[in-house]
């Protein structure tokens, strides 16, 4: 055993641990995008375990990321114990800034746990005191510097608007107190407005108490007892007295949820945010500061460990499969969030997390915000929720921005599909700040066609959708919008790199509200648009080329001078609504050098005093011969 001191704390390494520092830990091997070395550690599992009892820090880090791999692949004794694969221990390789380390065993084709090592800036002080703190301490103590750091440092963060309040917060009081109350912030002078705005899943089960009713606000502002209250509230209280927060905001306490009203009103503001999941599970905590010897000067990686089935990012949180926590992400300039093995952290400026509280770029990998400062290398469209007048080029951007979060949107679940607009509202009403033309059901008038031409992704096409697409029981969404289905959907082409040509024209967009907000649950609504109309048959084709495996693709055939000949496809937006022969409007020319033809799949549902009226169930992709002969220029009215 070799001891190594760090600061005042003296940490005790094997040999073969001592190796890593000039190896696996070396300032080469960072400098090596992909570094496919692998370097002995330990002889077999049983010397791991027998080094980790005798006190070296990283064996027990490797040991405990090893049987948390064996306890989520159910590789345990009749005891409940770990059974660790037999063969030699390696540490390797580097694969980017994530400063991933793998911990092969034997012969395995995949590594069983990881380590992951960044380098501490030099001028680095953690808010907590010793690396064996209590969890739970470090990461209030972590997220109250997170705050102030941001407050201080980071000029391209939104200060807090001293002007706007929620029309009521929940008032958390002492540490030992028993209960809160609600309170009624109109009129009220309040020296410090600071809050917590949660984000949570509801579910089914929200107890009635703990919910706000017109019946029940005036005993809500008297007091709300905590024993009423959900865990996951309790949490969010207990975190806003330790951070000395005076308010917490709660969507189910502080909007009335009899008043449509007040929904409207309310439901879409959002302010600095905190999400805390509804599962319970281990952290991956302590860890281990390793000094390593540059080229120049000694520096200092912080290493943790954890099983290779699970790595606390966004990736695992519950909440990232909510449709209401989308937009109260996106909206939040800071936004703390507690999952069950870390605390991340996101403002404008910084991604960070507990692990590695300075910066963590592998935090929100694939999550990144909208309106969130470059930090990963991305351009980013340069919008800002403050902003109003943008160039044509950030407009195009800004419109692929906007079919990207309805991308991700529509992969998540609402417990009521109404929502599936109103859950949206906060982020279409910033891009319609500085996006021209009117919003509508889902899509901006100024997107153009491009914006009709969205496709259903199925579980057949995309691995990251779980189910088949559907109506809904209850109106949402004219049929032109992706808000009339339950199910994923995107686009196949996002301006301005891709070359479109509009061969349709929108003549208008009616929709009708529910209540008073046009960006919030609709009536009905309705599209009229000019463009070359022709009816053709889909049927099922063998070895199609196409969406493999998808039963809601299809074949379309039109005849031609008593022939019929193949001239494209249709995927149907639900299998339901598979039919034999669909009426093809031609809505836009994609593609170069040989372009194609992209529109919508119509059926015709009923007829007023200008004519039919269709409701779409599809998209189109043909040849452009198909529109080549006389198909027939009509106005076309969809609903």
């Amino acid at each position: 055993m070799s001891t190594i001191s760090q600061g005042i704390e003296v940490m005790t390494f094997c040999l073969y641990c001592v190796s890593l520092r000039g190896t696996a830990f070396s300032e080469a091997a960072e400098k090596i995008s992909y570094n496919v070395a692998r370097y002995p550690h330990q002889p077999s599992c049983a010397d791991l375990i027998k080094s980790a009892a005798q006190g070296c820090a990283l064996c027990q880090l490797i040991l405990d990321a090893l049987s948390r791999d064996c306890r989520k692949s159910g590789q345990l004794d009749a005891d409940g114990k770990p059974v660790y694969p037999s063969g030699e221990i390696a540490i390797g390789g580097v694969v980017g800034p994530a400063g991933q380390r793998w911990i092969w065993i034997g012969n395995l084709p995949n590594a069983p746990g990881a380590l992951r090592a960044i380098e501490i800036p030099r001028d680095w002080k953690d808010a907590w005191s010793h690396e064996r703190e209590d969890i739970n301490e470090a990461a209030l103590a972590m997220v109250n510097k997170w705050v102030r750091t941001c407050h201080e440092a980071h000029p391209d963060c939104p200060r807090p608007n001293k002007e706007f309040m929620p029309t009521r917060l929940i008032e958390v009081g002492s540490e030992e107190a028993d209960k809160v109350r609600l309170i009624s912030t109109p009129g009220l002078k309040l020296e410090d407005r600071r809050y917590i705005a949660l984000s949570h899943c509801w579910g089914l089960n929200m107890p009635h108490c703990a919910q706000t009713f017109r019946e029940t606000l005036d005993a809500h502002l008297e007091g709300i007892q905590m024993l009423n209250l959900t865990k996951t509230f309790v949490d969010a209280i207990k975190i806003a007295r330790r951070l000395h927060i005076p308010f917490v905001w709660i969507d189910s306490l502080c909007i009335l949820q009899n008043s449509r009203e007040d929904w409207e009103t309310e439901a879409a503001q959002m302010a600095n945010g905190c999400r805390i999941p509804n599962d319970g599970s281990e952290s991956f905590w302590p860890y281990v500061d390793i000094p390593v010897l540059g080229n120049r000067e000694q520096k200092c990686y912080r290493v943790f460990g954890w099983s290779n089935r699970g790595n606390p990012t966004l990736e695992d949180d519950p909440l990232q499969t909510r449709g209401w926590t989308l937009q109260e992400r996106e909206l939040s300039p800071r936004i703390a969030h507690f999952s069950h093995d870390t605390v991340i952290w996101e403002c404008r400026t910084l991604r960070a997390s507990l692990n590695f509280p300075w910066e963590d770029p592998a935090a929100v990998i694939g999550h990144r915000r909208v309106f969130d400062t470059d930090s990963v290398g991305r351009k980013l469209p340069g919008i800002s929720q403050s902003a109003t007048d943008l160039t044509e080029e950030k407009q195009l951007l800004a419109a692929a921005e906007w079919f990207r979060l309805v991308k991700l949107y529509s992969r998540r679940c609402l417990t009521k599909q109404t929502d599936v607009l109103p859950a949206i509202s906060g982020v279409a009403r910033i891009f319609s700040g500085f996006t021209p033309g009117a919003y509508c059901a889902g899509l901006f008038e100024s997107h153009g066609i491009i914006s009709l031409l969205w496709a259903v992704d199925s579980p057949q096409k995309d691995k990251t959708v779980s189910k088949t697409s559907s109506r809904p029981a209850q109106y949402t969404a004219p049929s032109w919008s992706w808000a009339s289905l339950i199910g994923a959907v995107s686009w196949s082409w996002y301006p301005p790199q891709d070359r479109i040509e509009s061969i349709a024209t929108i003549q208008g967009i009616v929709v009708t509200p529910e209540g008073r907000d046009n960006f919030s649950q609709l009536k009905d609504g309705s599209l009229c648009i000019t463009g070359k109309l022709r009816k053709l048959r889909a049927r099922r084709i063998e070895h199609a080329y196409g969406p493999s495996g998808d039963p809601a693709g299809l074949a379309l055939f039109a005849t031609t001078r008593g022939n019929e000949n193949k001239v494209g496809w249709v995927t149907f937006d639900i299998l339901d609504e598979v039919c034999e022969f669909v009426y093809c409007l031609a809505c836009a020319r994609i593609g170069s050098p040989w372009p194609q033809v992209y529109g919508l799949a119509l059926l015709p549902v009923d007829s007023d005093s200008s004519g039919p009226r269709y409701k779409r169930v599809g998209r189109v992709r043909t040849a452009e011969k198909t529109w080549l002969e006389e198909s027939p220029v009509m106005d076309v009215v969809i609903i």
